[in-house]
């Protein structure tokens, strides 16, 4: 089937909304090679439509000022029975400006490496029946249309990869239960006030005016923080015992396939809706009793532990 997805609103010169998995548009990282910038432009134009592609097309036209691309238009095409992309905490129009600022950079790579540099034109992308994408990058002027760079991205090198049709099955496998687990928990916590985290022991205790005080054994499954909206990991995170994040290693050690990056990548930028919905997931996967989202103070706005219950 093929859809067009006309954008929501018009984009000129925009601040980058930081969805970008690294930080390879940021001033302070080297500067990205045009391929690194074309994966990022898969990921990210997989979280501008409602399942994965197989095939895309990335229209740009000059800005303003007639010096940068700037993203016009976006279509695209899905093969019959693809898994929907989750509700992950994106927003439609930061997404946009993260692909119209991207267009730019990868403007300025190809000028850097190869002396192209396109203003007018699109980017299409498509997925061969093994799994790789043939890359083409196309002039439009009133000269008539000319490709002046292809690339071909084995499936080995789309192992880095965020937001993909493995994954969205992944989620969509376990949102049932979940949302059981959620129910679960709520129930058992009903009526507290007050927690205490205790990392040393791997304990929670739960206490409320008019219930008894509780306490559980927990393992760390990861934390985020509004500061870097970045997901670690908890079997990245070096400053908590083994042991409170040996069942999520295992975890990480199980999701080594193609397409399941988030999944195994130490940290990751995304939303905090993301970050919850990738704890949860692993809960269910852990056999654990659900989550509980322990806040905390962070130096810029706020932060999350998330523990797996027992």
């Amino acid at each position: 089937m093929s859809q067009s997805y006309p954008l929501p609103r018009p984009l000129g010169d925009v601040e980058r909304a930081g969805y970008g998995r690294s930080s390879m548009l940021q001033e302070s990282a080297p500067a990205a090679t045009p391929d690194e910038l074309l994966l990022e432009l898969m990921d990210l134009v997989a979280l501008a439509f409602p399942e994965p592609l197989c095939r895309m097309r990335v229209h740009f036209r000059p800005n303003d000022s007639g010096d940068r691309p700037a993203l016009s238009d976006l279509d695209g095409r899905a093969r019959p029975g693809q898994p929907k992309r989750p509700d992950l905490g994106f927003d439609d129009a930061a997404v946009l400006a993260s692909i119209h600022e991207l267009l730019g950079a990868f403007a300025d790579a190809t000028e850097r490496q190869g002396g192209v540099r396109v203003l007018s034109g699109r980017l299409e992308i498509e997925e061969d029946e093994d799994g790789a994408r043939n890359v083409m990058l196309v002039r439009a002027d009133a000269d008539g249309e000319l490709a002046v760079m292809t690339r071909r991205f084995d499936k080995s090198e789309l192992r880095w990869l965020l937001w993909t049709g493995p994954l969205f099955a992944r989620l969509n496998d376990t949102a049932e239960r979940e949302g059981a687990q959620r129910a679960e928990v709520e129930a058992l916590l009903a009526g507290t006030a007050r927690f205490a985290v205790d990392l040393a022991q791997g304990t929670v205790a739960f206490s409320g005016e008019a219930r008894p005080d509780l306490s559980l054994a927990f393992e760390l499954l990861g934390s985020w923080s509004e500061q870097g909206r970045r997901y670690l990991w908890g079997f990245a995170n070096e400053q908590v015992p083994e042991r409170l994040r040996r069942q999520v290693e295992e975890l990480r050690q199980r999701s080594t396939a193609c397409g399941l990056r988030a999944l195994s990548e130490g940290s990751l930028g995304c939303p905090e809706a993301c970050a919850d919905r990738l704890a949860r997931y692993a809960a269910v996967e852990i056999g654990a009793r659900g989550v509980f989202r322990a806040p905390f103070p962070a130096s810029r706005g706020r932060g999350f532990l998330y523990l797996a219950l027992r």
